[in-house]
């Protein structure tokens, strides 16, 4: 099977924001993604997070929640299932239950299986006090996975019966730079290698992305959709 994956379009109206990021272009560069993933007939496509922004000075609320209406609407014209998991800009001005409504499903954790995988999602979005972000208010070099979740992952990887891939926005590749890493990162991946099931994990939050081995598993980072003008996307074959 096939899926496309792209991460951090960080869609907004803003030119330019952190002197490299060009968030008006992301609308474009995701139709791009879509239409790859049309002609090489992916399965599904994900988001890894960080699906719009805001401009700092201008944008409302009401503002960003169009933002990302606006972006759903383009996903939702490709009718390529579509699964999403929350990066921490995601969280600056929606909250959790906003984010479900527009996307149309829970926020992680949660599991998809299809014939030959299961893929887990997850959502490193809390805090070390375990308080989600929309709830405690962001701090992005403060990222956790809650226990609940931990324990989830473990539940869902037990029982699997076909190869795994775990997908989350921050990193949990130890390799990264440090304030992009879950700070629990090494909890998880203990769960991850003991498993023995885990193929892939899939990542994004580090706009420079990066690939590496870490027990046996790859750990693969996407580039920012938003970052210059270029538009990186993956299309991955899995088992």
């Amino acid at each position: 099977m096939k899926i496309g994956v792209f991460t951090d379009p960080h869609y907004c109206k803003a030119d330019l924001l952190c002197k490299t990021r060009r968030p008006n272009l992301s609308l474009n560069k995701i139709r791009t993604a879509m239409d790859a993933f049309v002609e090489a007939k992916v399965d599904f496509c994900v988001c890894l997070g960080d699906l719009t922004d805001h401009n700092h000075e201008d944008d409302t609320h009401e503002t960003v929640l169009g933002y990302f209406q606006e972006v759903m609407a383009l996903i939702r014209s490709y009718d390529i299932p579509f699964y999403f998991t929350p990066g921490n800009h995601d969280y600056h001005m929606l909250s959790g239950e906003e984010l479900s409504r527009e996307i149309g499903l829970p926020m992680p954790p949660y599991t998809v299986d299809t014939a030959t995988c299961r893929c887990i999602f997850l959502d490193g979005n809390y805090r070390s006090d375990m308080q989600r972000f929309d709830v405690g208010g962001v701090k992005w070099t403060d990222s956790n996975l809650p226990p609940e979740q931990i324990d989830y992952l473990y539940r869902q990887l037990r029982s699997a019966t076909a190869p795994c891939v775990v997908l989350i926005h921050e990193n949990l590749d130890p390799n990264l730079e440090q304030r992009h890493i879950v700070k629990n990162a090494e909890d998880v991946r203990r769960v991850i290698a003991n498993s023995g099931k885990v193929i892939l994990v899939l990542q994004g939050h580090y706009h420079k992305g990066g690939e590496n081995i870490v027990d046996g598993i790859r750990y693969l980072t996407l580039p920012a959709m938003c970052e210059g003008e270029s538009v990186p996307y993956q299309i991955i074959d899995l088992p």
